[in-house]
């Protein structure tokens, strides 16, 4: 029985990853369309939506995904098929009710948030267009809850590659005709896109439940304290997200802003905004797909040894999983730095985006090594200290945002991010290290790393130098695949990734 648990976690762990890599890939993909037809500018401006539409996003989910998730698991655990249909009809009716109320004020305060709060009134109307998609969400995360308590990962994973699908087919058919009346009307193409994919994702996800809820055997049966239970799970949830929401929807709307009382015009300043916010990261952050699967799947394993009180068997997965994962983020960071110029121009066509890969590539450690930390943190109960932290890094970036960006402009952005990440990734790794004991090895596991990673990367260097071998358009990806081999060479034959440590990684694939 425990084998079987094992084995449709891996499974659905692996699903989820694969799933991931996908809708990244199409997500970057989509980036590029979208850059294309309604530029730098027009990200920025549609981030800045996307700002506010993410803070309506928390108050309409309300922490409905981990409520049911929570409540049905338990239900199920049980046997009490019918208390679980109860939970998920309840919290469906919840949650319905608290979006029909949200989406009502967003569509309602759309005018005075676009000209008020962004200072944009070309927001106004994608702002509008995104507020009766609120519900349909809102439904889809307490189906998404339920598929997750009963571990039918595909469910999840067709749920998010239909509504990229949609989106990216309704924007491919609406910006042709809306994209010529102005920037405006471009944003609300995609507006157009995201509201009509939640519908379809919505009635999706519906269907979905109602076939898997037939198996479920029962009436309803209601559970005692109900409404207790949801305040105790949702009430710390959805208030630490809303202040975190807030506080990121209050540093989206300070960046532009800021640029604009450095000296720069409010175009260039959406610009340089959306090429950093909406074109850099995302293609920095998609390696990560591959590290969060194995956080997200190192959540259980940290659990069961934590509740066993195996002291040793954690602090040798932690100091396996910790290196692993710099293993992967620092020869990642140092390809991004190295092809950071045909990075840009093979994806976007620009050498400004190139630019900005090369000097937020050393984030890249950092960051993944936060993500990873995340799941161990979870997995010994301490999330509540990885949010305290989470908290007082976003209000650290907008009181640095407001001070640093009208002085130093763009520079003063960079500055920020690498200031966040280090001392987000310092709080929660030093967390880590005093609750496991493990002991941290730069040398082994940063050093070697970039050694081996950078020699190859040197090489191509001088050869593109001479023109030998040309690092442009389409030989960018074959010569990094060629890096990523060489790396892999030269970690195994320097002994600096040991036969035991391979073992482990394969024993804990195959359980």
């Amino acid at each position: 029985m425990q084998n079987l648990k094992k084995k449709r976690f891996l499974f659905n762990a692996a699903v989820l990853t694969g799933t991931s890599l996908v809708t990244r890939t199409i997500g970057i993909s989509f980036r590029v369309y979208m850059s294309n037809i309604i530029g730098a500018e027009g990200i920025g401006l549609y981030q800045l939506i996307c700002a506010v539409y993410f803070f309506a996003t928390t108050f309409a989910t309300s922490g409905i995904t981990l409520i049911v998730t929570r409540l049905v698991t338990d239900c199920l655990a049980k046997g009490e098929t019918g208390r679980a249909k109860y939970v998920t009809r309840r919290c469906f009716l919840i949650g319905l009710a608290l979006s029909l109320a949200c989406a009502a004020a967003l569509f309602i305060f759309a005018q005075p948030i676009g000209e008020g709060f962004l200072n944009d009134s070309r927001t106004v109307l994608s702002l509008r267009v995104l507020a009766p998609s609120l519900p349909f969400m809102a439904v889809s995360a307490c189906f998404r809850g339920y598929f997750f308590a009963r571990r039918t990962a595909i469910k999840t994973a067709s749920e998010q590659l239909l509504e990229q699908i949609i989106e990216i087919a309704v924007f491919a058919c609406v910006v042709g005709t809306m994209a010529p009346m102005g920037l405006a009307y471009a944003c609300c193409s995609v507006a157009v896109g995201t509201a009509l994919s939640e519908v379809v994702t919505c009635v999706y996800s519906y269907v979905l439940y109602a076939m898997d809820a037939r198996k479920l055997k029962g009436k309803e049966t209601p559970m005692p304290k109900f409404l207790r239970k949801v305040l105790s799970i949702g009430a710390p949830v959805t208030a630490s997200s809303c202040l975190r929401s807030g506080l990121s929807t209050a540093e989206n709307m300070l960046i532009p802003a800021g640029f604009k009382k450095y000296g720069a015009s409010y175009e260039r300043s959406l610009s340089d905004y959306g090429m950093i916010t909406g074109m850099v990261m995302p293609v920095l952050q998609f390696p990560s797909a591959f590290l969060m699967s194995f956080s997200s799947l190192m959540i259980p394993e940290m659990s069961e040894a934590n509740a066993a009180t195996h002291k040793n068997a954690i602090h040798y997965m932690t100091q396996r999983i910790l290196r692993f994962a710099l293993l992967f983020a620092v020869p990642t960071a140092v390809i991004f730095f190295f092809f950071a110029d045909s990075l840009g121009k093979l994806l976007y066509g620009s050498a400004e985006v190139g630019v900005y890969l090369c000097v937020l590539a050393p984030i890249v450690p950092l960051n993944y090594l936060d993500s990873v930390v995340d799941g161990m943190l979870k997995g010994l109960n301490q999330q509540m200290q990885y949010l305290t932290y989470n908290i007082i890094d976003s209000a650290l970036r907008v009181v640095l945002i407001f001070f640093l960006l009208p002085v130093m402009g763009i520079k003063g952005l960079v500055i920020v991010m690498f200031i966040s990440a280090v001392l987000n990734t310092s709080l929660s790794l030093a967390r880590l290290i005093k609750v496991t004991q493990v002991k941290f090895h730069p040398v082994e596991w940063i050093f070697k790393p970039f050694l081996a990673s950078a020699l190859p990367c040197a090489l191509l260097g001088f050869l593109d130098d001479f023109g030998i071998v040309p690092i442009t358009g389409a030989w960018t990806v074959v010569l990094i695949a060629l890096v990523v081999l060489v790396y892999i060479l030269l970690m195994t034959l320097t002994g600096a990734v040991k036969k035991e440590e391979i073992l482990w990684l394969k024993g804990l694939l195959k359980k």
